[in-house]
């Protein structure tokens, strides 16, 4: 875990240098240039296409960290309508992924339009070397401790250190706990379907068939890893009666484990008591906003596949 690369002095003040902003920009630029690549074998113009790729990479970006902020705060939205300036504290954390995904398609694909190119085939290896950069950039969540996993014992948990390094966004009352490697199982979902994709474009059928079906399974992987999350104080969805965020801090405040302002001030005990499986000390999600928004992005999935599926001009000759 390395939160903080280093810090550097400025005008007075100390700003330190993420290894998730760090590792978040590699991703991109790891993404631009595979994308690139596959620009020359897959792409209308070999030639001209790969040149329009980063500017296309810039729109993505944008969508992304756009899209994933938004649907943190929609989320979250009864603390942001009361904390309006803080929907701006980006740095602070707080990124819902299918926010990115979805908005960094809608950008991606009018950029791509304004570049001339063909859409859908675009799309098609853009989308695929995206998912290889967001595999990069999901090591930034394991460098944070973002995006944590629930206690568990299983042979490959991880523990992160005890106590934590400045600049983490793990939870303090998990710390010296083993936990599922929800990060590590991030980074093989997108790597995953960055090799599903690259076999889908030697094999497709039609133009955007990569696409929709690569979104569809990013729906289904990501519901699975949701299983095994353990920040869902963090969260929203619908919960198990009596285990809300709200009623297991009322439960830990009654044990005089949190005090009146919901911050554990017996970690101690807490976790002694989460290792004696006392019940009612952590939320417990029936199915998450990830997961609902997850059905309805593989329903429409399925009704993209068909539509793009039936238009001629989307499909593929023998000798194509």
């Amino acid at each position: 875990m390395w939160p903080e690369i280093f810090t550097f002095e400025l005008f007075g003040k100390s700003f330190p240098l993420r290894s998730f902003g760090l590792l978040v920009a590699l991703g991109f630029v790891v993404g631009v240039r595979v994308a690139q690549k596959l620009a020359t074998k897959y792409g209308t113009d070999p030639k001209n296409d790969p040149l329009k790729i980063p500017e296309v990479g810039w729109s993505v970006l944008i969508g992304v960290i756009l899209g994933a902020r938004l649907g943190f705060v929609l989320v979250n939205w009864e603390h942001y309508s009361n904390n309006p300036l803080s929907i701006l504290a980006i740095w602070e954390g707080g990124l819902v992924m299918y926010g990115g995904l979805i908005l960094a398609l809608i950008l991606g694909i009018r950029k791509v339009k304004q570049q001339g190119m063909e859409v859908w085939k675009g799309v098609d290896y853009m989308l695929t070397a995206g998912f290889l950069g967001q595999a990069v950039g999901r090591l930034g969540c394991l460098a944070v401790g973002d995006d944590y996993g629930s206690p568990t014992q299983v042979p490959w948990a991880i523990t992160f250190p005890n106590p934590l390094p400045t600049g983490s966004a793990f939870a303090p009352e998990l710390a010296g706990m083993a936990v599922h490697p929800t990060q590590p199982y991030m980074v093989l979902k997108a790597f995953s379907l960055f090799l599903l994709g690259l076999w889908l474009l030697r094999n497709k059928r039609f133009h955007g068939q990569v696409t929709v079906i690569l979104f569809g399974f990013y729906g289904v992987l990501r519901s699975i890893v949701e299983e095994f999350r353990g920040d869902d104080f963090a969260r929203d969805g619908i919960f198990q009666v009596g285990l809300s965020p709200a009623e297991v801090t009322t439960n830990l405040k009654e044990l005089g484990m949190m005090d009146g302002y919901g911050r554990f001030i017996d970690i101690p005990a807490f976790q002694k008591a989460l290792a004696d499986g006392v019940p009612g000390l952590r939320p417990d999600l029936l199915i998450s906003t990830s997961q609902m928004v997850a059905g309805v992005c593989l329903v429409f999935s399925f009704v993209a596949y068909r539509y793009l599926g039936n238009r001629a001009d989307l499909r593929l000759s023998k000798t194509q």
